[in-house]
């Protein structure tokens, strides 16, 4: 729309954020908005009273909104929190201390920190002299009266405008100067956890891969209490031969599948990751060597009875599988070299088969 367009048009300077002049230009429309609500409710007696002192500061919320196009930013900043205390003194006589116009300090200090570009030190001085101000201003303002005449009601609905905006303004500001921070976190988060499970993945199958393989087992090994865990390896028989006839392309495909239908067999919670080249471990935490033994048969049925369809090649593997139970007593890397004995032995035997 135009209007977001006319509002988000860019600063003609250069080196200077867009965010700022943004956030400005808003602020002197809700500002502007609740001007308006609070004369309208006030009745025509507060303009009567004074009529150049409301005019006047309608044409400078105007005047300054169209320099935000023209200024540079510290300036544009400059001029609203100044603008902003000049209102803020000038209409509390007129609506009193109850309407709150005195809140609008909260914003001029939001700008001193958020807007400013400032060294740390000088953005606290400024803190300082608003809160300065604000004390001047209990002092000299605290407890007054409305001078124009209105009923209770009026008064609660000024005071109601006064503080929607100042919130509106705080909203906003807080909303426009933490968004990149917050965005630029997220993202710094999302490209960790890719980074991480890059490391951790074999990019072809999409199991775990050996590096993250060995620091799971590490963990095994240090938090195990005593419950049944069984490690078993796997591996492709005769894998060289299919890469030989069909390429390695198609040996990639088959890896890919010996992957996929791990996943969709192997109950959740089991560690999967491909061990290296053809070979695959699988580690059933909580789990005996009776039941892990029930489960690898189980996948390895399913891999014999599958076809493989590689462009126009269909291919049949089958694989061989050596399977230990882990125990207390001894280490996970002895574990992991029984089951590799055991799948030796299997290989040895004539392959497509669990041993254990």
């Amino acid at each position: 729309m135009w209007i977001r367009d006319f509002i988000t048009k860019d600063t003609p300077f250069e080196n200077e954020k867009k965010t700022v002049i943004v956030v400005l230009r808003i602020l002197y429309i809700i500002s502007f908005i609740a001007f308006c609500i609070d004369t309208i409710v006030a009745g025509p007696g507060a303009i009567m009273m004074y009529p150049l002192k409301i005019f006047a500061l309608f044409s400078a919320n105007v005047v300054l909104f169209f320099t935000t196009y023209r200024l540079r930013t510290r300036i544009s900043n400059l001029l609203f929190m100044f603008y902003t205390f000049v209102w803020t003194i000038f209409m509390i006589p007129v609506y009193g201390w109850s309407a709150g116009m005195q809140n609008y300090y909260i914003i001029i200090l939001m700008l001193c920190f958020f807007a400013s570009y400032s060294k740390a030190y000088r953005k606290f001085i400024n803190a300082g002299l608003v809160l300065l101000f604000r004390i001047v201003t209990i002092g000299v303002f605290g407890g007054i009266k409305s001078l124009v005449v209105t009923e209770v009601v009026q008064d609660k609905l000024i005071q109601i405008t006064n503080i929607s905006a100042v919130f509106l303004e705080i909203i906003f500001i807080s909303y426009m100067f933490s968004r990149k921070d917050t965005e630029a976190e997220n993202k710094l988060m999302k490209y960790n956890d890719k980074l991480l499970r890059e490391a951790n993945t074999d990019k072809l199958t999409g199991l775990f891969n050996r590096r993250r393989a060995d620091e799971y087992l590490k963990a095994v090994e240090n938090s195990n209490d005593g419950e049944a865990i069984s490690i078993a390896i796997g591996d492709i028989d005769f894998f060289k031969k299919v890469n030989d006839t069909y390429g390695h392309d198609a040996g990639d495909e088959v890896l890919k599948y010996i992957g996929s239908v791990m996943k969709e067999i192997c109950r959740e919670g089991t560690f999967l990751a491909r061990w290296g080249g053809e070979e695959f471990l699988i580690v059933f935490p909580d789990c005996n060597g009776d039941n892990a033994y029930i489960a690898i048969e189980r996948l390895r049925e399913e891999i014999e009875n599958s076809v493989i369809t590689v462009g126009d090649e269909r291919i049949s593997v089958t694989m061989t599988f050596g399977l230990a139970e882990y125990s207390f007593n001894r280490n996970s890397e002895s574990t992991v070299k029984e089951a590799d004995e055991k799948l030796y032995l299997g290989k040895q035997s004539g392959r497509n088969r669990v041993v254990y």
